[in-house]
């Protein structure tokens, strides 16, 4: 790796840098943000929309993140912000893969512009800010503090990963060509085949073919990576005063029924 200040170095985050994904990260917060008693309905609720969410991901996964991320809506933002600080941004660094830190912090150590892509939400991944010098995530919109479910401007998600990573290096002076990518989904193949040094990892089969054929690099990130059950246990065990019933209101758990 060479030292080079017009270099980037784009991570996608779910299944690259984090041994989760999206719904994954969403039963975080909604076990730590919900009384025990609500766990069952939330995941039945969770579990009935499958179908629809499946639907969404074969439109695309712009139309997936969007449907998605609509489960977030009544959720007030400062209890989100409380949430991610004091439990689920414990989940979140669970999840991390130290072969993806070590990763990071040799692009850093080389002068590159490192940029986590994702099509989470940006308050979820505050905890990873200290790593890169960019993140660009999703914003929700809000009203009265109240997040409404919609996320304004288009996820940087997909196929559109590839025009925005020549559009990102184009407006900052770096080089497209000597920058890197990591990804792990075939949708990521835009982003990877954008740069000059794209790495594919844990790629599912059909990436995995794609950079086959492309003689792209293949890696394996993630064996000391603790399991998500661990990270559940870390999410769910929050503050009580920061359990919530339903959109704006607390809960004290001295009078809640375990």
């Amino acid at each position: 790796m060479t030292a080079d200040s017009r270099v980037a170095a784009v991570f996608d985050l779910d299944g690259t840098i984090l041994a989760s994904n999206l719904v994954e990260s969403y039963v975080w917060t909604r076990l730590a943000a919900l009384p025990r008693r609500g766990w069952p309905l939330e995941l039945l609720s969770l579990l009935s929309n499958a179908p629809r969410y499946a639907l969404a991901e074969h439109r695309g996964r712009p139309e997936f993140v969007h449907c998605f991320l609509r489960r977030y809506k009544g959720l007030r933002e400062e209890t989100l912000r409380a949430l991610v600080r004091e439990a689920v941004g414990n989940a979140l660094l669970h999840r991390v893969r130290p072969e993806a830190v070590r990763q990071i912090r040799a692009h850093r150590s080389a002068g590159h512009r490192t940029v986590l892509v994702t099509g989470s939400l940006d308050l979820l991944v505050e905890p990873l800010r200290p790593l890169f010098d960019e993140i660009v995530a999703c914003r929700m919109a809000s009203q009265e503090g109240i997040m409404t479910g919609h996320v304004p401007s288009p996820p940087v998600v997909g196929d559109i990963r590839g025009s925005w990573v020549r559009k990102y290096c184009a407006d900052r002076g770096l080089d497209v060509q000597r920058s890197y990518a990591y990804a792990d989904s075939y949708s990521d193949r835009a982003l990877l085949a954008t740069v000059g040094h794209p790495c594919a990892v844990n790629p599912d089969r059909r990436l995995r073919r794609h950079a086959s054929q492309r003689r792209w690099p293949v890696v394996i990130w993630g064996v000391h990576t603790t399991t998500q059950w661990e990270a559940l246990a870390a999410a769910a065990s929050p503050p009580r005063h920061h359990r919530i019933t339903t959109a704006g209101t607390t809960t004290d758990d001295d009078k809640r029924t375990p």
